[in-house]
């Protein structure tokens, strides 16, 4: 059980967190709660703690305060902030100055605060686990010189100290041999690690020990330093030169797949010369593996040849664009496949992925801005946040999806809450039957109203004649049918209710410009460029 302590200055909110969610069935266990900053202290040289819940204002010691003595004392643990309507500002300081997320109180539910603690416990299981292996590798090494090199190297490579933190320790530390000018190096990664983790294999140190265990095997005459980075991901260098080493890293690669049937990905170096040296080539070999965010895997690409990544911009103009165009035309459907198509291209072209989910959240942000939604801005900032951390490209595709349908669907009730009833279920009538001829008469005999009445209230209520908008939304249906690879031109018109492809072909362009077969052809040619 990781521990809780809870802090507020009202007795009510403590009592109300305390009881709000089942603690214990998510791994926590509340030790103390506190009515301000110096309590929590106390309760935490008293007890420890894995979270700290604090309000932001508070008699005494207050949240911000409570935050830096919190970290002078190198708390490692994790902060939660609550704050009330308004308190934007104290918000982000707390998060500036080390706060790991935050609350409304006044919109608090359980199941986002269920969802806030499990991805704390996820973050807190995941640095036990790794305290947890590096006490198993003191313990079997005995604490021995090497053993704290290659800590202190991870360290380094993580960003966790500087060089000069790592020279203090080890004034001359022993990288390199003075009989050796340079050494080669890899990069191991699991593919899909989090997926074998859930499905294959549970003891995940088990696993590390395994793979390490490979690697030294391989090696077992020329030596190699290993330098796990996590469970998932090992750098190691030798001696040796560079072909022998990818050899030996291929037949790694080899063992790994028939004996643990799992892919790896492999980074090589050519050339590491120097502590320095290690730290620059890890930065690229990172860049290089963020690609795993585009489902490659099972890849083997030498560091120094990697091109880098490609280039967008013009292409997300173009699509912006198209965009648009289609809010416009109030097509806001219809950005769903711009999207997904627009992320595909980028990953044929190497796009840095985290550029491509900052297009794609600029491209929805231009939907979401586009006076759709009135309301609910807290259900958009939810799918917005779940963009920003897509683990990979279905990830994003599926949650800009999930946003662009959610501002969809508030769209569509904007509408109906607009227009009178008889209005719409004229237009829902004429949506369910869009793949059948529809004539006057079938709508009035529908929605029970003479033909002059509803012709005359239609207009009035939509600024349309109501067979234009009948061919309007045909058209639309048939402009997203005819996007699609494998359709014909005579089937999407008898999709739409239209038998006769000359009067479907006349109406398509009296909308668009373009014939339907035009218009496919431009568009297939745009999407294979």
């Amino acid at each position: 059980m990781f521990k809780v302590i809870i802090a507020d200055d009202e007795k009510i909110v403590r009592i109300a967190m305390r009881n709000i969610i089942d603690w214990e069935s998510h791994g926590f266990n509340i030790v103390g709660l506190a009515q301000d900053g110096s309590e929590v202290l106390n309760i935490l040289n008293e007890n420890g703690a894995d979270l700290i819940i604090t309000d932001l204002k508070m008699k005494g010691l207050n949240g911000i305060e409570l935050i830096d003595k919190l970290k002078e004392e190198n708390f490692r643990g994790k902060i939660l902030v609550l704050s009330n309507h308004g308190e934007y500002e104290l918000v982000r300081e707390a998060m500036k100055k080390g706060a790991d997320d935050y609350l409304l109180k006044i919109t608090l539910r359980p199941k986002e605060l269920e969802d806030i603690i499990d991805k704390f416990r996820e973050s807190l299981e995941e640095r036990k686990e790794e305290e947890e292996k590096e006490a198993q590798f003191k313990n079997e090494f005995d604490k021995t010189k090497k053993l704290a090199e290659i800590s202190l190297l991870k360290e380094y490579l993580k960003d966790d100290i500087s060089y000069e933190e790592l020279l203090d320790e080890f004034p001359k530390i022993n990288f390199l041999d003075d009989n050796c000018e340079y050494y080669t190096g890899a990069c191991i990664y699991i593919d899909n690690y989090k997926k074998i983790y859930e499905e294959k294999i549970k003891d995940k140190n088990k696993l590390a020990i395994t793979i390490e265990n490979i690697i030294k095997e391989e090696f077992s005459v020329n030596g190699v330093k290993i330098i796990p980075i996590n469970n998932h991901k090992y750098i190691f260098i030798s001696k040796m030169d560079f072909n022998s080493l990818k050899i030996k890293t291929i037949n790694i690669q080899n063992l790994i797949m028939l004996y643990l049937n799992i892919k790896v990905s492999v980074v090589l170096i050519k050339r590491i010369e120097s502590v320095k040296g290690l730290k620059e080539s890890f930065k690229k070999v990172e860049e290089i593996l963020s690609l795993k965010f585009y489902g490659k895997e099972n890849f083997l690409i030498i560091s120094e040849e990697f091109l880098g990544f490609g280039d967008a911009i013009k292409l997300r103009k173009e699509v912006t664009d198209a965009i648009l165009e289609n809010i416009e035309l109030g097509e806001i459907s219809a950005n769903k496949e711009l999207i997904k198509e627009f992320a595909r291209r980028c990953s044929n072209m190497n796009v840095k992925p985290s550029t491509l989910i900052n297009y794609v959240n600029f491209m929805c942000e231009l939907i979401e801005n586009h006076e759709y939604v009135q309301d609910d801005l807290n259900g958009i900032k939810e799918l917005k946040g779940k963009i920003l951390k897509s683990d990979n490209i279905e990830e994003l595709i599926n949650n800009s999806t999930l946003l662009i349908d959610y501002i969809n669907q508030r769209y569509i009730k904007s509408k109906e809450l607009s227009y009178k009833k008889e209005v719409n279920e004229i237009i829902k009538f004429i949506e369910k039957n869009i793949d059948k001829r529809i004539t006057l008469v079938m709508v009035a005999n529908a929605v029970n109203l003479n033909e002059s009445y509803l012709s005359r209230i239609f207009k009035n209520e939509t600024g349309k004649n109501l067979m234009y908008f009948i061919n309007e939304v045909k058209m639309k249906k048939a402009k997203e049918l005819l996007k699609q690879q494998d359709t014909l031109v005579k089937e999407v018109a008898n999709s739409i209710g239209m038998t006769d492809q000359f009067y479907f072909n006349r109406v398509f362009k009296k909308f668009y410009g373009v014939s339907p077969s035009k218009f496919k052809k431009d568009y297939s040619n745009k999407v294979l460029s």
